[in-house]
């Protein structure tokens, strides 16, 4: 059985390496360095990827499929990580039963580091996907498009302002998946404002190509400033969960799970 996972647009994670360091905005508040951070080990230093020899191998025991959000505490193209991600490749060619979702904010990478015999019909279980926050980063949909696979998708979260999409860019998209941040009141981990407004406006854009949406969750903000929900994510369904934001599609191309 796959690592269960807090994550509600996956059930399990993996974590062959764990480490990264902050590339753009979406980083600031990196819920992967207060993770790390809060165990306290002076030692252990979050801007450094390491290889986790206990979790390497792990999909080839879950017998049973998964959706796998695939290094969950790092980033899989990092580049400290190409001495292994040819081992990472094979394990995934070998465990077509599960589908790997693999999110990354260096997708320039992603082409040199695909393995050699990668081809969409041998690889059709990864979903690959990047991350955007902003309007700066919307080149990363660019960038992903240029890479042949099954499926593409987009991590509109922490979403940090609001974001206008060409057709262009929408027709590259097969999944996306929204939400604000979340994080603490002070400290080094905090969280930043979101708008209903950017959701509206981007949810608004992707439906209009009948795009699948994943609705996460409003943020920490949102839940403390306007609809004080279940949560400090505001991400858990409740009474006053608004039902227009109760959104959590797949894509078709999905497999049935156990």
């Amino acid at each position: 059985m796959g690592r269960v996972s807090k994550i509600s647009w996956t059930n399990s994670t993996w974590s062959p390496h764990e480490g990264c360091q902050k590339v753009s905005a979406g980083c600031k508040y990196c819920y992967m360095h207060r993770i790390i951070d809060s165990k306290g080990d002076p030692n252990c230093d979050s801007s450094k990827v390491r290889k986790k020899e206990e979790n390497f191998n792990a999909p080839l025991n879950w017998m049973v499929g998964k959706k796998i959000f695939t290094c969950s505490m790092s980033d899989f193209f990092i580049e400290e990580a190409d001495e292994w991600r040819d081992e990472l490749w094979k394990i995934i060619r070998k465990t077509p039963r599960h589908t790997y979702l693999i999110l990354t904010k260096r997708p320039e990478r992603i082409k040199d580091c695909l393995p050699k015999d990668w081809a969409p019909e041998f690889y059709s279980h990864v979903w690959l996907g990047v991350t955007v926050e902003n309007q700066n980063e919307v080149h990363r949909i660019h960038t992903l498009g240029e890479i042949p696979c099954k499926l593409r998708w987009v991590s509109f979260e922490p979403l940090l302002s609001e974001i206008y999409l060409t057709d262009k860019e929408i027709d590259i998209i097969d999944w996306a998946v929204i939400g604000g941040e979340s994080g603490h009141e002070t400290g080094k981990y905090q969280y930043r404002k979101s708008e209903l407004s950017w959701f509206l406006s981007l949810m608004y854009q992707l439906r209009s190509s009948k795009t699948p949406i994943f609705f996460k969750q409003f943020g920490t903000w949102y839940h403390k400033n306007k609809l004080f929900l279940k949560d400090t994510k505001g991400e858990d369904y409740c009474d006053n969960f608004p039902d227009g934001f109760k959104i959590r599609e797949y894509p078709e191309t999905i497999k049935k799970e156990g």
